[in-house]
């Protein structure tokens, strides 16, 4: 059992959670878990005062938390000495999220996806959202010099606002493959040299369509509102690549290693948006392929 209070907006709020673990034997084991958890606002947001009277206010200090329901069922089972599989399903249902108090596509839960922060006032904990999916891990712990890491979420994550529609997040992307592996080679004279791989391959950030001849006529971006998060950037893949050579001393160890971060120089989108002074939509890439060449020391 668990309990939160909030002094400045006076909430309070009991959280029980409930978890099972059976294990038949010393290779498997079946989990089961479900909880309440509660979450704060931005604290910034709290502090949004009301301008539209003479008086000064803070009409947000009275939200509470924002509250999710967690359900976790999940499968571990031990390979090998070296190596285990797990996998979980899951379900988490979200209520009690800040949102506009009139019919509006605002809901605090896609706060964190821009640069942005929330700056509207008289927020209600009316709205809700869903998150569920699988995900996978396969482990080969580091032995005989060497290691892999294989991950997967697939996912779905909704939301509603005060209009009541339910819509993409701006977190739904949908699907994550990660993958990261490693060789060693024990050399002469108390050298090592290894190899290590991480690659990440990953559904597109999700984006609202940019109302591009209304956005000309106003020299100011202008959104299509009626379409949030309904567009998706390309696919996100990511290839790294390192090589390290190590000596270790009896004081001293020395370790020189050269980094390939983004070694196919795939062009990322990071974010796109109406250029004012061509009057175009313009893209900004996240960085390309950077070599990174490190030595260090050790004492």
């Amino acid at each position: 059992m668990h309990s939160q209070h909030f002094l400045l907006s006076e909430s309070h709020v009991v959280e029980p959670r409930a978890g099972f673990k059976y294990s038949p034997n010393d290779r498997h084991t079946i989990s089961i878990g479900s909880g309440l958890h509660s979450q704060l606002q931005p604290i910034t947001v709290y502090f949004i005062e009301d301008e539209s009277t003479d008086q000064t206010s803070f009409p947000n200090q009275d939200l509470g938390f924002t509250k999710a329901i967690h359900n976790v069922l999940g499968y571990d089972f031990q390979l090998s000495e070296n190596m285990r599989l797990k996998t979980e399903i899951y379900y988490q249902y979200l209520y009690d999220v800040p949102v506009d108090s009139f019919a509006s596509n605002f809901s605090m839960l896609n706060q964190g996806a821009g640069f942005e922060l929330p700056n509207g006032t008289g927020y209600q904990n009316n709205g809700t959202g869903t998150n569920y999916g699988m995900e996978l891990t396969l482990e080969r712990f580091f032995n005989e010099g060497y290691y892999f890491l294989f991950t997967t979420s697939l996912f779905d994550s909704k939301f509603k606002g005060s209009d009541n529609i339910e819509r993409n997040t701006a977190f739904n992307g949908n699907y994550i493959f990660n993958l990261l592996a490693g060789k060693e080679f024990n050399l002469k004279h108390n050298l090592t040299l290894s190899f290590d791989l991480k690659t990440t391959f990953a559904g597109g950030k999700r984006y609202t369509p940019i109302d591009i001849t209304s956005s000309q006529m106003a020299n100011t971006e202008v959104l299509f509102n009626d379409q949030l998060f309904e567009a998706q950037h390309p696919n996100y893949f990511r290839l790294d690549f390192k090589t390290t050579l190590k000596h270790n001393g009896k004081k001293v160890n020395q370790e020189f290693s050269v980094d390939l971060q983004n070694l196919t120089n795939q062009k990322n989108i990071f974010q796109s948006g109406y250029n004012a002074n061509t009057g175009t939509i313009g893209t900004v890439y996240q960085r390309g392929f950077f070599p990174n060449v490190q030595y260090r020391i050790n004492f």
